[in-house]
């Protein structure tokens, strides 16, 4: 990276960091673009040439914190295999998530789930990065642990999607309607999805029963 790309990395995450502080305490609605701009020290134009619009940098955001969570996740899963991987990712995004759920919200409402794990390197400032989960999908698919007739990247995509969308309907919920702590959500959908990444005609276990919010997460 050279110093240019550098200096316009540092300048993304900046105004994407001093925006982020405006939302939590203001509220997204609240704030203008022209408020971003003055605390990052400049101009509404330099803004745009970052980003189009206030949801663009929640939504870019937001996949942040997912990339983040699948980073400690898989730390945190140590030497475990994919299905371990993806339950430590998502007990550290509900933890993330219940962190600040209305800020979550707003921005998971505005997510397209079609550009999840895809990135636009394009976008000044936006550091291409290699997608950590396809390459843990095609190291269980090497192994011989997961079905290997379809490209890794398209079964990334179908893990992001699946717990995107658990989320979002999640956080849609009304708070006591909800008959599952997030953690438990995205670790029984992501378990459904990942029984049929299985080789063919490997027998898959009955799935556990569902705990309510009180109860204590079966997966962690």
């Amino acid at each position: 990276m050279g110093l240019r790309e550098e200096k316009q990395a540092r300048q993304r995450a900046l105004i994407i960091e001093n925006a982020i502080a405006l939302f939590r305490e203001r509220g997204f609605d609240a704030v203008r673009i022209r408020e971003i701009a003055e605390a990052c020290a400049i101009s509404d134009a330099t803004f745009f040439n970052y980003f189009g619009t206030k949801d663009a940098l929640l939504r870019e955001w937001a996949e942040l914190e997912l990339d983040t969570s699948l980073v400690l996740g898989t730390r945190r899963a140590g030497a475990g295999g994919l299905r371990r991987v993806v339950g430590q990712w998502a007990a550290e995004w509900a933890r993330r998530i219940g962190g600040e759920p209305e800020l979550m919200a707003e921005a998971w409402s505005r997510m397209r789930f079609g550009d999840l794990g895809v990135g636009t390197d394009s976008a000044r400032g936006r550091l291409s990065r290699t997608d950590s989960l396809e390459a843990l999908v095609a190291e269980a698919q090497r192994v011989g642990n997961i079905r290997s007739d379809l490209e890794p990247r398209l079964l990334a995509q179908l893990i992001r999607n699946c717990l995107a969308g658990s989320v979002s309907s999640w956080l849609a919920e009304p708070e006591g309607e909800r008959a599952q702590t997030l953690q438990n959500r995205l670790v029984q959908g992501a378990g459904v999805l990942l029984d049929g990444f299985r080789k063919r005609n490997e027998r898959v276990p009955a799935p556990r029963a569902s705990q309510k919010p009180n109860s204590s997460p079966s997966d962690s």
